[in-house]
C-alpha cells in the first residue's frame, strides 16, 4: 500500500512501567509476589459530569452496563489508597526523577512546575474511576533512519489494575499492580508508515530501558496506537504489548479503514428498520433465545438493506463485516447477534426469522439481525449497531478506542475518550521543578544501551555485550564488572543465572550474594562448578558466606588431588599406556569420584600428570 497516497496518519503512545521501590502516591512495594488475595472489595462506577458540566461518552457507555467490579487485596502489595480509602500520599522522588531523565534523553522541556491530574477510567480498572497522571515533559525529539518524530508529551502516571478474570456480569481485578509508576511517550502523528512505527516503538522502548529503571518482563510494557486515512477518522487501539509485530497491527488496521471507506461507496443509503419482535420469539425452540425471554428478556431486529453477502465479506485479516456490528452490540453487554446471511437452521430461528422478515418487508438483498437479552440492554444494544450500521453505508469510519486481538486484527471497545474525562488533583500539591534540578539531570545523563553495547563489545565479545545489554540485570552487571572478570560476570549474569532460575529460586538472591560469589570465586574458595550448589543452599535460606566457606573447606588441597591422580594413574596404568592422552576422559570420572575439587583443577593436574606419564 502506498501509505502517503492513503493520507497515513499514525502516532504511538508507549507506556513502561518503572522498577522503583515504591510506588508512585503511596509506600507500598513495587515488586510483585504470586500469591493469593487476602480480601476482597466490590464496586459500581457511575458517570459523573466532570467541572465543564459534560458527562464522557466512552464513561456514560461503561455505566449503562452496570458491571460489578471485584478488587483482589493483597496486604503485601496494598494499603488503604488502592482502595480508594485514603488520600494519595506525595509523589515518589525515584519514579519522578526517572520520567524527567528520560524526559532530557529526548530534549523535552520540563514544565516549571508539575499538577497531577485526575483522568478519567472507565472500565473498573481503578476503584476511584479515574487514574493520576501528570506531564513532566513535552516537546522532545526522537531520531529514526527513517526520519525526525515529535515526542508531544511525556506523563508520568499510576499503573492500572491488572485484569483477573472478566464475564458480561463482573470484572475482577488484581490491585497489586495498582499504582505501579508508568512512564507513558506520547508521539505525534508524523510516523510514516508501519515499518517506521515499528523503528518508533523500538527507539523508545530502549531509551526507556537505558534508564535502568525500566521493568522487564510480560505486561510491564505496551503501546497505543492511534491511526487514521483519509476519509477515515482517528482510531486509538489500545494494550499491544508485540513491539516487533506493531507493523503488522497497523496496517491490518488501514486496511479495515480502506476497506469500510470502499464499500460506502458501493453502497446506497438506505433507511435501517427495527423494532421489538419478542412475540415472533414466544414458541421458539431455540435454547438461547427461550432462556432470555423465560427471564422477562426481549428480542429485538433490525433490518440492514442490501448487505446479503457482505456480512462475510473480508474487511481485514481474518475479520469480516458482521463482527463490526457484533463488536458493538458486545459493547452494551448482550452475547452478540444472529443474523440471516448465516445459516439460521443450525438455530432452528428460520421460521422466527422468516416472521420478522415479512413484517420488515424483507428483500432478497437485506439482512435481518437480531438480539436477544434482558430489555433494557437488547433495545441499547440495537441502537448502538443501528448507529454504526447507518456509518457502513456512508463509509463513515467512527472515532474509537479498539482492542487489538492475537491475529493482529483490532475490535471495537468503546467510544473514542473525549476531553471532558481530565480534571485536576486537588489532594496534592503542584510539584516546582527548578532550573538547578534540571542541569543536573543533564549533567548525570545515563549513555544509551546502544552506546554501552559498543563499549562492551570490546571488552566481552559481541555476542555476551548483546546479551547483556538486552538483560534486566545489566546494572548489576555494571556494579560488579569493574573488580571481577568482566565477562565471568556477563556470562554469570546472563547463562548462568537464566538456567538456575529455571529450578530455584534465584530471586531471592541479592546484591551481598553475587558479591560474596564473585569474591569466593575470586579467591578460588568455591570454583565454577560450585555456583549451582551455592545458588540452592541460598535460595533455600542458608547465608552466603557460610554456604561458600562450607565448600571451600570441603575442598581438597592441590596436594590431595594430585595424590589422588597418581593413584589412578597406577591403577589404570594398562589404560594409560594403550590409548595414551585419549583416556584422559575416563580418568577424570574416576579422580572426581575420589575428592572434592573443582573440574577445572582437577583436569590441569590430571592431564600435567598424564601428559608425563605418556611422554
Amino acid at each position: 500500500m502506498d501509505y502517503e497516497e492513503l493520507g497515513f496518519k499514525c502516532g504511538i503512545e508507549i507506556h513502561q512501567q518503572l522498577n522503583t521501590e515504591e510506588k508512585l502516591f503511596c509506600n507500598c512495594p513495587v515488586e510483585l509476589e504470586d500469591e493469593a488475595a487476602d480480601a476482597n472489595v466490590e464496586r459500581y462506577l457511575r458517570a459523573v459530569a466532570g467541572e465543564s458540566g459534560e458527562k464522557d461518552e466512552a464513561a456514560e457507555q461503561a455505566a449503562r452496563r452496570s458491571q460489578k467490579f471485584v478488587y483482589n487485596y493483597y496486604s503485601r502489595n496494598n494499603c488503604l489508597v488502592e482502595i480508594d480509602e485514603e488520600p494519595p500520599h506525595s509523589m515518589d522522588e525515584e519514579a519522578l526523577e526517572t520520567a524527567l531523565t528520560f524526559a532530557r534523553m529526548v530534549d523535552a522541556n520540563i514544565p516549571a512546575e508539575i499538577q497531577v491530574m485526575r483522568k478519567m477510567v472507565v472500565d473498573g480498572s481503578n476503584t476511584s474511576g479515574f487514574q493520576r497522571t501528570a506531564m513532566v515533559g513535552l516537546d522532545g525529539k526522537l531520531e529514526t533512519d527513517s526520519g525526525k518524530v515529535t515526542i508531544d508529551d511525556i506523563e508520568l502516571e499510576e499503573e492500572s489494575a491488572g485484569v483477573h478474570e472478566r464475564t458480561q456480569e463482573e470484572a475482577v481485578y488484581d490491585l497489586n499492580r495498582l499504582g505501579v509508576p508508568l512512564v507513558e511517550v506520547g508521539t505525534d502523528a508524523s510516523i510514516k508508515n508501519p515499518e517506521h512505527a515499528r523503528e518508533v516503538a523500538e527507539e523508545i522502548g530502549m531509551l526507556l530501558r537505558s534508564t535502568g529503571k525500566a521493568r522487564r518482563g510480560l505486561g510491564t510494557i505496551r503501546q497505543d496506537v492511534n491511526v487514521s486515512i483519509d476519509g477515515g477518522s482517528r482510531v486509538e487501539i489500545k494494550g499491544f504489548q508485540d513491539v516487533e509485530n506493531i507493523d503488522k497491527l497497523i496496517e491490518l488496521e488501514v486496511r479495515r479503514q480502506k476497506n469500510l471507506i470502499d464499500l460506502g461507496k458501493e453502497l446506497e443509503k438506505q433507511e435501517i428498520v427495527g423494532d421489538n419482535v419478542t412475540h415472533h420469539f414466544e414458541d421458539t425452540d431455540n435454547h438461547i433465545v427461550s432462556t432470555v425471554l423465560e427471564n422477562d428478556g426481549a428480542v429485538y431486529a433490525l433490518k440492514l438493506p442490501g448487505l446479503t453477502g457482505k456480512m462475510k465479506q473480508n474487511i481485514s485479516g481474518e475479520r469480516y463485516l458482521a463482527k463490526e456490528l457484533v463488536d458493538y452490540a458486545k459493547a452494551e453487554g448482550v452475547q452478540g447477534i444472529l443474523h440471516t446471511d448465516e445459516d439460521l437452521e443450525n438455530y432452528g430461528l428460520v421460521e422466527e426469522f422468516g416472521k420478522v422478515a415479512e413484517d420488515f418487508r424483507k428483500e432478497d438483498e437485506d439482512v435481518i439481525a437480531v438480539i436477544a437479552a434482558e430489555e433494557e440492554k437488547a433495545k441499547a444494544a440495537a441502537q448502538s449497531v443501528q448507529k454504526r450500521a447507518e456509518m457502513i453505508y456512508t463509509g463513515e469510519i467512527p472515532e474509537e478506542t479498539r482492542a487489538a486481538e492475537q491475529n493482529f486484527t483490532t475490535s471495537y471497545s468503546r467510544p473514542l475518550p473525549g476531553s471532558a474525562r481530565m480534571y485536576p488533583e486537588t489532594d496534592i500539591p503542584s510539584i516546582r521543578i527548578e532550573d538547578e534540578e534540571v542541569e543536573e539531570i543533564d549533567e548525570n545523563l545515563p549513555r544509551t544501551l546502544e552506546e554501552r553495547e559498543k563499549q562492551y563489545r570490546e571488552e566481552i565479545g559481541g555476542e555476551l555485550a548483546s546479551q547483556i545489554v538486552g538483560s534486566e540485570r545489566l546494572g548489576l552487571f555494571e556494579k560488579f564488572k569493574e573488580n571481577y572478570d568482566s565477562k565471568l560476570v556477563a556470562n554469570f549474569f546472563t547463562n548462568t543465572l537464566a538456567q538456575l532460575e529455571k529450578e530455584y529460586r534465584v530471586k531471592s538472591l541479592g546484591e551481598q550474594d553475587f558479591r560474596a560469589i564473585f569474591e569466593g570465586l575470586k579467591s578460588e574458595d568455591i570454583a565454577k562448578d560450585d555456583i549451582e550448589e551455592v545458588v540452592e543452599r541460598v535460595a533455600s535460606g542458608e547465608k552466603t558466606e557460610e554456604v561458600i566457606e562450607d565448600i571451600a573447606e570441603k575442598k581438597a588441597s592441590e596436594d590431595d588431588i594430585r595424590e589422588a591422580v597418581r593413584e589412578v594413574l597406577d591403577e589404570k596404568s594398562d589404560m594409560v599406556e594403550e590409548q595414551g592422552m585419549h583416556s584422559q576422559g575416563a580418568l577424570m570420572g574416576v579422580v572426581m569420584a575420589r575428592v572434592e575439587a573443582s573440574g577445572d583443577q582437577v583436569s590441569e593436574i590430571l592431564q600435567k600428570e598424564l601428559q608425563e606419564r605418556v611422554d
